[in-house]
């Protein structure tokens, strides 16, 4: 079935289920209405059910059920969401919807696809995006292409975080968490009394702040020294001041900071790749290698160290592979690694957002006029493996080496052999027994810090007249990044090269949107639109240092690069009001992404990224508001598509943008919410997507004036790194209402299928002139089943205020799911880290 035959197949399934949504149903023993959602999505105040976009509203009691504290708990928990946070590191989120992915979170130089915004500010990067925020009210999800209103890399759609302002009346809400693992939380959040009286003197002045402690021990218990893995240690706080000089005028301002300082995730060897282009197994290499060794060790005039230490040391290394072969997928109680993976994280910002409603001024009707100003900086810093061999050398030496340093051994002494000569000590192997003695012979070691700040101007006119809202803006945008690798791969034969490079951006747009109610049809039909003009410039600057290698040392490496970037991102909806409860919109919209330099990959630019989408939907809400069902079928086309694929470059592994050519994907999103009877709600979302890669660009390798490339075809191999198949269901019960308080369950099921951990993982296996590019198959993360309540006793009169307990877990059927992996390619790993077993606890909120 081709795309088009699919789209169409999707929208007589859309057809369909409006039919079947009729209000037919008896409405015997049915619960209270639904109440209203108002959202910003369209960066003004609107009914949900009113605006032709599919958004996902969670309210703060929403983000309490499912355990949302940052942009990471989203994935996999609402329906349409996916992504992965980066294996070892902390914060750092990388979010798609709709099949439309972002490449690695912890790249300072990718962007993301999924705009993200903070009380309106646009945040630049994915790196330290995803720490914890203090006093969230609420969260809106835009799917889809956002590029008028919300402009670039909002091409997969946007998400906006919306904070609490302060209230001006005396207030404490406190809650305090104790679960499993030894997990500690303590939320405080607390409003002063306002001062002063609006319009009067200086005006009204309301305060308030909020702080957020959570710690948590390691599941993952650690057999060497140092912690256990995959604890947690964050603190985050804000203040924020709302001022009201006059009715016509609010100034809200708010300062934030997060900080992390915790061991990271295990990250579990699962498997090996091949050595070879034709299928021979490490562990084979290795065996075979044993043997030659063993052989060499009788020769007279062998180099003493074979058999004192590379026989010992190959012993050690089969037996490390071998038990991480048996062991394979699945999630560990307990492991040991060479370095503790930590991460030391924070980030800040502040944010003033400045509201003057200009009332009616004639032809351009009631008008509003605001500013939005951000200023943000952060800062990460990320060591220790991302594998689980442990290939600490002991004091002779010896130690699980990686099989590289292994084959590489045997060359050089099977090459003496060839040649008619012992396996005897020489310059050449000397020289790499004395760099595995220096910097050892381990799989992995990150060390990296990075620094990142921004800044953000953007002004907005909104105006209403009778038939027209409309919207005009401006928006500066500037940031620049320090980042700042002395990572190590296969050690010691990559040796230690620096990698450091500084990026900065530049942007400035200009935007318009509006909603026209046509009058004939008695405003029922809508005719909106907007359009939005981009300019863009990003400069890099690469500063690789000079790199000592056992086989030569390499120059240092300096390299200035600059690019601009234009686009005009328009989008167009027609809206149908068929009654005041159902509406039906078709809606075409574009985005983009702009190009940039890969700052992992000396010299690498990448080409921008556009999507072209069309989709069909309508939003209803049944029998007197007591069902609410919204859906929608979409169709995107995608050009140069950007996305992180796994590299191994200069013997180290990264993690790169590259351009994936075209992809034609079609999908459908469904949400379902019901009170079928009084004190029940129910929920179900729904997500489908169809379709990997379409065109994707072949992986080539070698190449002279005089000979061609060696080039072989990805089309087969390319997956979308994201589920077909998404479900969560939630069902919120107050089975009990009392003097001494009401008594509720809330349950959540959420459910996804299989999808690849990257999109495509490229390597170079052989040396000289046997050298050729290889092409490694999608490793598939598991389809996963997730089970999470909170059973509480609920508004407990004390004092003057309430108390509620409750009792939570999460993963309660203690499925054991991948989260994210590395295919390391040719330097022979395949690793993966898992989701956290089931977690318990018990709550107590108390709020006057």
């Amino acid at each position: 079935m081709n795309n088009s035959e699919g789209f169409r197949r999707n929208t007589l399934h859309l057809a369909i289920a409006v039919v079947l949504a009729t209000p037919g149903v008896p409405q015997v023993a049915l619960g209270q209405a639904l109440e209203e959602i108002v959202v910003t999505a369209q960066r003004r105040e609107e009914s949900l059910q009113d605006i032709p976009v599919f958004v996902t509203s969670l309210q703060s009691q929403d983000l309490i059920n499912r355990g949302i504290q940052n942009t990471e708990n989203l994935i996999g928990n609402v329906a349409g969401i996916g992504g992965y946070s980066t294996p070892g590191t902390r914060g750092a989120a990388s979010l798609n919807i709709r099949g439309v992915a972002a490449g690695s979170g912890a790249n300072l130089s990718a962007d993301p696809a999924v705009g993200m915004y903070f009380d309106g500010v646009y945040i630049g990067k994915m790196m330290g995006s995803s720490l914890d925020v203090a006093e969230i009210e609420r969260m809106e999800i835009m799917r889809g292409p956002q590029g008028s209103l919300y402009g670039r890399n909002a091409t997969a759609g946007a998400v906006s975080w919306v904070t609490r302002k302060p209230s001006g009346e005396t207030g404490l809400r406190a809650t305090a968490t104790y679960g499993n693992y030894d997990e500690m939380s303590l939320r405080l959040h607390a409003d002063a009394p306002a001062m002063g009286e609006v319009g009067s003197g200086l005006g009204r002045l309301a305060l308030g702040a909020g702080f957020h402690i959570r710690k948590r021990d390691g599941w993952v218990k650690n057999l060497g020294d140092g912690p256990d893995f995959d604890e947690i240690d964050r603190t985050s706080w804000r203040i924020a001041a709302n001022w009201q000089p006059s009715d016509a005028v609010t100034v809200d301002y708010a300062f934030d900071r997060s900080e992390l300082d915790e061991v990271g995730s295990y990250q579990k060897v699962t498997g090996f790749t091949p050595v070879s282009a034709d299928g021979t197994s490490r562990i084979s290499a290795l065996q075979q290698t044993l043997g030659g060794a063993q052989f060499f060790a009788t020769m007279p005039g062998a180099d003493p160290r074979i058999a004192s230490r590379w026989i010992p040391s190959l012993n050690a290394t089969i037996a490390a592979y071998q038990d991480a072969a048996a062991r394979g997928e699945g999630r560990s109680g307990s492991g040991v690694v060479d370095f503790v993976p930590i991460n030391d994280n924070w980030a800040e910002g502040h944010t003033l957002n400045i509201n003057w409603h200009a009332g009616e001024l004639g032809r351009f009707g009631d008008v509003t006029f605001k500013s939005i100003s951000g200023y943000r900086r952060m800062e990460t810093y990320v060591y220790g493996d991302l594998d689980s061999i442990d290939s600490t050398l002991d004091a002779n030496g010896i130690g699980a080496y990686n099989d590289l340093v292994h084959l590489t051994l045997a060359q050089i002494y099977g090459g003496a052999v060839n040649a008619g000569f012992p396996p005897a000590a020489n310059p050449t192997v000397d020289n790499l027994w004395n760099f595995i003695d220096t910097l050892g012979a381990n799989h992995t070691k990150q060390d990296t810090l990075a620094k990142y700040q921004q800044f953000s101007q953007e002004l907005q006119m909104i105006g209403s007249t009778e038939q027209l809202d409309y919207l005009i803006g401006a928006l500066y945008f500037s940031d620049d990044g320090k980042y700042r690798r002395d990572a190590i791969f296969a050690a010691p034969l990559s040796g230690a090269q620096p990698q450091y490079y500084d990026n900065d951006t530049e942007s400035f747009a200009y935007y318009a949107h509006g909603a026209y109610r046509v009058p004939a049809v008695g405003d029922r039909l809508v005719l909106s639109g907007g359009v939005r003009y981009t300019e863009e410039r990003k400069g890099i600057d690469y500063n690789y240092g000079a790199n000592a290698t056992p086989f030569g040392n390499q120059p240092a490496q300096q390299l200035s690069m600059k690019d601009n970037f234009y686009n005009v991102s328009y989008d167009g909806t027609v809206t149908y009001h068929f009654t005041d409860s159902f509406n039906a919109f078709l809606r075409y919209a574009t985005s983009f992404r702009s190009g940039g330099f890969n700052g992992e990959v000396f010299g690498n630019p990448y080409e921008e990224e556009t999507i072209d989408q069309w989709e069909l939907g309508f939003k209803s809400e049944w029998l007197d508001r007591r069902l609410r069902l919204n859906a929608s079928v979409y169709q995107y086309e995608a050009e140069d598509l950007q996305i992180g694929v796994i590299q191994v470059i200069g013997g180290a592994t990264t993690s790169s943008v590259v351009n994936a050519g075209m992809a034609k994907r079609w999908g459908t999103d469904v949400e379902i919410l019901a009170a079928p009877m009084t004190d029940l709600t129910l929920g179900l979302a729904y997500s489908y997507i169809h379709g990997d890669y379409d065109r994707f660009p072949p992986t080539c390798t070698g190449g002279t004036p005089t000979t061609a490339p060696i080039c072989l075809e990805a089309n087969d191999l390319a997956r979308r790194t994201s589920p077909s198949n998404q479900l969560s269901a939630t069902a919120d019960y107050t089975f009990a209402r009392t003097a001494a308080g009401d008594f509720g369950l809330y349950l959540q099921f959420n459910w996804q299928d299989e999808f690849a951990r990257t999109v495509l993982t490229t390597g170079i296996l052989g040396t000289g002139d046997a050298a050729v590019p290889y092409l490694y198959h999608s490793s598939m993360l598991d389809e996963r089943t997730l089970l999470s309540a909170r059973l509480g006793w609920r508004n407990i009169p004390v004092g003057n205020g309430s108390l509620q307990l409750t009792l939570w877990g999460q993963n309660l059927l203690d499925d054991d799911y991948p989260t994210m992996g590395i295919n390391f390619a040719s330097l022979g790993l395949v690793t993966e880290q898992y989701g956290n077993p089931r977690m318990y606890g018990i709550e107590a909120s108390y709020k006057f």
